[in-house]
């Protein structure tokens, strides 16, 4: 018999036959067509686009998606019968939609048809998460709903006045501030638009392109292998935006490499996963967290994306030195000897990728209009299509499939974004969250510090099993008053939400990311989670330093972004060196224990133990460099027979 949580984990990918392929292909084609023709400036009213996305959403999850891993993958008429719901449901809204236009929020009554429709949506935005992301976060939020229904029966600071039925469906289904919120209207109209991008990308042949650019710089160094990962993953991430995304997609070649190349399987997958995870900070693109970032905050995208851009380097240079140390004190082998094509020679026959996203870079950061910028990349990938295939019927299936894929590709974003918009509804309603992070502060003791260590905390415990998006929103309403409170600027504050939020995608027990390897590696994905964690472990830490140091965050005068950059890269350096056992010769604890104190005095905020940093990492590496000298010199030595 099996078990309840078996019954109720997440489904499995669904084996799709001719019809309902084609089903999901006409419907996400003709979703993203729309999605695509509003970017571009095509006017529809808001509130039916987000029905019909959310219908077209929920209708691909359910169709292929299985309701747990221990259905057969194959045609399901529950499934079916969960999208005739949906699509009802949404239909309803649409056909009423100037019928409720012309109501007063909170004052004209609902009728029951109102109520049923809404409650249908909730219950299948509920189900479609449990099969996409799993129980975890439908348990929260069933328990914030619960809240909001028999609150009014608890004691103390956390009672509220209570509300009728009328009042919670209004709230959440018929304002601006819940499932069709602002999570769900910036997964539809922004970040949707980099998604499609991406797809396009990748079916035009940009992730080989990434990959050649990668092996032509690093795969000839010990390791090569592994770096090629790194750095490919980290390109084509940075446009994807999506961990999941990336490590399916580069870690597909990436990983089989790593271990052929003598990494273990679970190394392989958690650098993998470690890279990908990092795709979510680095600009142009960034996640879909950052997107919300600029909905919740007010802050134009480009300011935000500048902001990152240092510590996305940070965290890149982090994973890559440890690959680079745990290669060399493995004794890890490059990944060709052979000649490879230089980096000149591969910009000269594929320069024509450059011209899109170049184009995408530009846009985002000179326009105010991020969707436009990614619409005007995805057009601009087209004449890339038809220089590649020289076929304009090619073409015309390569815009089909790419619109189709991109709209799968937002399943999962789409689904957290309505469910976190229920979870935001809730707590707006209740005045919930002014009550949370006043517990935040003083369950820290009214410590700054403290307060923000709480903070991570929650995000971090919030992240378990969620993907970014839904973590940045709930943690952009309970964590951020919080700090802001502390006297934060809220650019930071909200970034240091994303950072950590970004770290979900491997933070064990459940890491999308890592699952995602898991199944290319053939290892244990809590294994590969736990590693990837200890090789991203700086990017929990950047987000406390570039609190404390603005600097990072191109906030402030040259000279003050170049020297908190620069101690902060030295203790990179250091922190690695220590954590891996190896600095230009093999590390006893001794060593790795003065690496480690050299590199946390270069993360302080202080000039003096940045200045002691400084002075004992180039004390540790004269030591070392003649240490290395004197091992080798025996051998040097030695008369050759």
């Amino acid at each position: 018999m099996p078990s309840l949580l078996q019954l109720l984990a997440p489904g499995q990918s669904r084996r799709l036959d001719a019809a309902e392929q084609w089903t999901v292909h006409v419907i996400g084609f003709a979703t993203g067509a729309m999605l695509l023709a509003i970017a571009f400036g095509w006017y529809v009213n808001r509130e039916i686009a987000l029905f019909l996305f959310l219908g077209a959403i929920l209708s691909l999850a359910f169709l292929t998606t299985t309701a747990n891993p221990l259905r057969p993958s194959g045609r399901s008429w529950l499934a079916w019968g969960l999208v005739a719901l949906s699509v009802a449901a949404c239909g309803y809204f649409i056909a009423m939609h100037p019928v409720h236009e012309m109501r007063l929020p909170m004052i004209d009554e609902l009728s029951n048809a109102d109520i049923a429709a809404s409650a249908v949506l909730i219950v299948l935005v509920l189900e479609a998460t449990r099969r996409c992301i799993g129980m975890i976060l439908v348990t929260l939020v069933l328990l914030f709903l619960g809240y909001a229904i028999f609150g009014s029966n608890l004691s103390g600071a956390f009672a509220h006045r209570g509300f009728s039925t009328q009042e919670i469906v209004d709230h959440l289904v018929f304002s601006t501030n819940g499932l069709f919120g602002p999570a769900l209207e910036v997964a539809a109209f922004l970040v949707f638009a980099f998604v499609i991008f991406g797809s396009l990308l990748d079916r035009v042949g940009g992730a080989d392109f990434f990959y050649d650019v990668a092996n032509s710089l690093v795969g000839k160094q010990v390791g090569g292998a592994s770096k090629v990962a790194v750095v490919s993953t980290g390109l084509y991430g940075s446009i994807s935006g999506s961990p999941t995304a990336d490590v399916v997609t580069t870690g597909s070649f990436s990983i089989p490499l790593m271990i052929k190349t003598g990494m273990s399987r679970t190394y392989a997958g958690a650098i993998e996963s470690a890279a990908s995870a990092g795709g979510g900070l680095l600009p142009p693109i960034m996640g879909s967290a950052a997107f919300l970032m600029t909905d919740f905050t007010g802050i134009p995208y480009a300011t935000i994306a500048l902001a990152a851009l240092v510590p996305a380097l940070l965290f890149y240079q982090s994973v890559f030195l440890a690959v680079h140390f745990k290669a060399h004190r493995d004794g890890l082998q490059p990944m060709s000897t052979g000649k490879t094509p230089s980096i000149v020679a591969i910009l000269r026959r594929d320069w024509v990728y450059l011209l899109p996203i170049g184009l995408l870079v530009w846009g985002v950061l000179s326009l105010n209009r991020p969707s436009f910028a990614g619409a005007i990349a995805f057009a601009s990938l087209l004449p890339v299509a038809l220089l590649r295939d020289r076929s304009p019927t090619r073409l015309l299936k390569t815009l089909f499939f790419g619109l189709s894929d991109g709209m799968r590709g937002m399943i999962g974003v789409g689904v957290a974004c309505a469910v976190a918009g229920l979870v935001v509804g809730t707590l707006s309603m209740t005045d919930l969250t002014g009550k949370i992070s006043s517990g935040l502060f003083h369950m820290a003791g009214g410590s700054p510090f403290l307060t923000i260590i709480v903070a991570a905390f929650v995000i971090i415990v919030l992240g378990m099993g969620m993907p970014t998006p839904a973590v940045y929103a709930l943690s952009a309403v309970l964590a951020a008053p919080a700090l802001i409170a502390l006297g934060i600027e809220v650019l930071p504050a909200h970034l240091f939400i994303v950072y950590i939020a970004s770290m979900s995608a491997i933070t064990p027990p459940v890491a999308v990311a890592a699952f995602a390897a898991a199944s290319i590696a053939k290892a244990n994905p809590v294994r590969i989670a736990a590693v990837a964690c200890r090789i991203a472990m700086v990017a929990f830490i950047l987000p406390f330093v570039f609190i404390y140091q603005p600097a990072l965050l191109l906030v402030g005068s040259a000279w003050q972004i170049i020297a908190a950059a620069g101690a902060v890269a030295l203790g990179v350096l250091a922190l690695n060196a220590a954590i891996e056992g190896y600095f230009l010769v093999m590390l006893d604890m001794a060593k790795r224990a003065l690496l480690f104190a050299a590199g946390i005095c270069l993360f302080l905020p202080f000039e003096t133990a940045q200045l002691g940093g400084a002075l004992a990492l180039a004390a540790i590496t004269m030591w070392l460099w003649l240490s290395r000298r004197t091992l080798r010199a025996p051998s040097e030595a030695a008369p050759t027979l």
